[in-house]
């Protein structure tokens, strides 16, 4: 054995080899090889996409991953990368929960940022290309839309310069040279698609959440998607303040129940789906009467109504009815969810005295019921028997002082100026809405939020309202549920789930009853109704009182006829508030682009889709938009094949264009040529009926026939351009100045027989 040979066994094999196109080895460095460079701009980009929603715990884990390309291609370098990767899902899976969207999306991530690291091979690149451009589309979503267009270009032009930087075997070049190609020649084809892309994306109806909620509405039974939990708003017989943001063991896309309207689908914002009402608070949480813990449903039916007519009179004010019909998960408890104000009941139904409507026995298995309720109400007024009136006015014996004396402070105002006060702050002074939130327990937990913080979800709001209010001497209570829901598209269907659990606060009014105001009008009217740019704080000169707390206002559809007529009239149930535009666009200002392309396009949701095809009246809308968007693409399908024929037409020799341009010139003027006829023959039909064309016909049929067989006529091109000029000079003043002559018609082909084939 040679020394050589010895130095060579000692030296590791290289990282990358490939062979080169004439069959020689060629060594190339894997940890920088230009295919891994090239692909590493894309992996970042991807990265990026997604960094809104990344904790910072993640970042050193990734930048981990990223040099772990460094380590040398031996096994134990691969122990080490899925090592790293089980480790980091194992602690978003205790962190977050094993099935969470933030588990799955930080795994893939770590997948392709370690395939990244270990990949050599150049179809690993070109996979691991088209991988990073989907997790890149998916981080879009976190972006604005500005953002995200700009992202939209940036992913193929990274994802086809990898593929331009890939460098591959012989065979596998044709291949990538062939896709190029068919890429190129495939652009048109997909420009023409475009409209009718945008037709089926404008008509295809929408499907807010998972595709089996289809089923989910079509009758498959909601238990197969729930985990039986009594922990959450709308479920709990005691709610801690802050509760709602972590629903330990419950999945926040978990139905709650699916409704089936008839005639008409109300605005998702007005869907107030009335669950357990809490007037008892200790300072630590809510809770309800033992009754209810119990599942007592006789005890409580005693203190409400059995029949729907005997509730309707104690309202003032009760229009705009709707029927739908319910299909709800078993939740143990007593309530049967229904929106605000019940107006008809199920069998074994009542409604309690705190207007819910109950089952007389816990709801163990998934019911099903017909249900009716009035959107817009009004409750008489007048005195509060005392025993309620304590009740809805108690305070812990200790804790947030703050707020105890805010409350004495606005003791001393009239009733209406009080929660016109508090509402106005709400609006003014920061307040933000967080699902996700550092809470500080205490007895003093209250202060923090409201006066520190400022920051809570909504039954936070909703809890510290009812305890200002109190304070300020106004009887109030809090009402748990859920608030909107999913509407299917085109479909009379609203499914209901975990994450729509919402809170909101009813005050009593001697005048009006017990009424409803939701802080998160004011605070985050975009949550639940328009854009935050659109909304303003209260005005505080209005002298009504009625016109100071959150308007919730209806969409465009098709309400019944005994619905509103007026948009000013007050929102069901509800204080209003008047709201314009906090700035209107200045005129002459450019529209806003991004605004445009994310309502219309990244956010058109089921709803915006159903009110857009139905028109503000709720009509055919579609018809038009149809009509419009046929008309759209066939134009762009025909401008597409003129534009066809001109490229077509310029690709020909000039020779070639000269003389079809005179063909089609002596077409109109009636002289057509047949494809088969021979341009002598031409000529002298063309001079037979026009003697005036005789000669130059001649001379355009004699110099594309040496052009078109005679190659060696170099003069044939020159020729052929003189003639095809003086013929259309003769063509215009003739009929400009003389009668046209008889056209000509094109003469039959003979027809060919076997003798004369022969």
């Amino acid at each position: 054995m040679t020394p050589s040979t010895t130095a060579d066994r000692n030296v590791s094999p290289p990282l990358f080899s490939r062979t080169s196109a004439a069959g020689q080895g060629t060594k190339s460095n894997g940890r920088f090889d230009p295919a891994a460079v090239s692909c590493l701009p894309l992996l970042l980009l991807a990265l990026a996409s997604h960094a809104p929603v990344l904790p910072l715990l993640v970042w050193p884990p990734l930048l981990l991953a990223l040099a772990s390309r460094l380590l040398p291609p031996r096994a134990w370098a691969a122990s080490l990368r899925l090592l790293l990767l089980a480790g980091v899902v194992a602690a978003c899976g205790f962190l977050h929960g094993w099935l969470d969207a933030l588990t799955l999306r930080i795994a893939l991530l770590f997948v392709l940022t370690l395939k990244w690291a270990e990949a050599r091979s150049p179809r690993e690149f070109a996979l691991l290309a088209a991988a990073l451009s989907v997790a890149g589309a998916i981080g879009l979503l976190q972006w604005n839309e500005w953002i995200g267009l700009l992202l939209i270009f940036l992913l193929p032009l990274l994802a086809l310069h990898t593929l331009e930087n890939t460098t591959l075997s012989p065979q596998e070049e044709t291949v990538k040279k062939s896709l190029l190609a068919s890429l190129g020649r495939n652009a048109p084809r997909i420009l023409a698609a475009l409209p009718l892309a945008a037709v089926l994306f404008l008509f295809f109806p929408r499907i807010p959440g998972p595709l089996w909620d289809i089923g989910l509405s079509f009758g498959l039974p909601l238990t197969l998607g729930l985990e039986k939990s009594n922990q959450g708003l709308g479920v709990s017989t005691r709610l801690k303040p802050g509760q709602g943001q972590t629903q330990t063991g419950v999945s926040e896309s978990q139905p709650v129940l699916v409704a089936e309207f008839e005639n008409w689908v109300p605005p998702t914002s007005l869907l107030y789906w009335r669950g357990p009402v809490y007037y008892d608070f200790d300072g630590q949480e809510w809770h309800l009467d033992a009754e209810y813990e119990k599942g007592q449903g006789r005890a409580l039916m005693r203190k409400g109504w059995t029949k729907a007519s005997a509730f309707a009179a104690t309202l003032k004010r009760k229009t705009q009815e709707i029927r739908y019909r319910v299909r709800l998960t078993p939740h143990d408890r007593l309530w049967l969810y229904g929106l605000d104000l019940p107006a008809r009941l199920t069998s074994e139904a009542f409604i309690s005295a705190d207007w819910q409507v109950l089952a007389h026995r816990s709801v163990q298995e998934e019911a099903s019921y017909q249900l009716s309720s009035w959107l817009d109400w009004e409750a008489e007024g007048g005195v509060l028997p005392e025993a309620l009136r304590q009740r809805a006015l108690a305070l812990p014996a200790r804790g947030n002082p703050r707020l105890r004396a805010l409350g004495a402070e606005l003791a001393a105002l009239p009733v209406e100026e009080r929660y016109r006060r508090v509402l106005a702050s709400l609006a003014q002074e920061g307040y933000r809405l967080r699902e996700r939130f550092d809470f500080q327990e205490g007895e003093n937990a209250l202060d923090h939020f409201w006066f520190a913080a400022r920051a809570g979800n909504a039954d936070l709001y909703a809890g510290t309202f009812v305890f200002l209010m109190r304070a300020a001497g106004v009887p109030a209570r809090l009402v748990a549920g859920y608030r909107g829901g999913k509407l299917m598209a085109l479909t009379d269907y609203v499914i209901v789930k975990k994450n729509h659990a919402h809170a909101w606060a009813e005050i009593w009014e001697e005048k009006r009853g017990w009424q409803r105001i939701d802080p998160i009008d004011l605070i985050a009217p975009e949550r639940f109704g328009a854009p935050a740019a659109t909304q303003t704080q209260p005005k505080p000169t209005r002298k009504n009182p009625a016109e100071s707390a959150p308007r919730t206002e209806p969409a465009k559809p098709q309400a019944p006829a005994s619905g509103r007529q007026s948009g000013k009239e007050e929102a069901p149930g509800a204080f209003n508030v008047l709201l314009a535009p906090a700035s209107a666009t200045k005129s002459g200002s450019l529209p806003n682009l991004g605004d445009f392309l994310g309502r219309w396009i990244f956010r058109l949701d089921a709803q915006t889709q159903q009110s857009l095809l139905g028109g503000m009246s709720g009509g055919f809308a579609w018809l038009w938009l149809l009509g419009c968007a046929t008309l759209g693409s066939a134009l762009v399908m025909l401008a597409g094949q003129a534009l066809a024929r001109l490229r077509a037409n310029r690709r020909l020799p000039p020779p070639e264009r000269e003389w079809r341009r005179l063909c089609r010139l002596l077409r109109r003027h009636g002289f057509p040529c047949a494809e088969w006829e021979c341009p002598s023959n031409f000529a002298r039909r063309v001079g037979a009926a026009q003697p005036l064309l005789a000669g130059e016909m001649h001379n355009l049929a004699a110099a594309w026939t040496d052009w078109r067989y005679a190659r060696d006529r170099a003069d044939a091109p020159e020729r052929l351009r003189v003639a095809a000029r003086r013929l259309y000079n003769l063509l215009m003043a003739i009929q400009g100045s003389a009668p046209q002559s008889t056209p000509t018609a094109v003469p039959t082909r003979p027809r060919q027989t076997p003798e004369s084939a022969s």
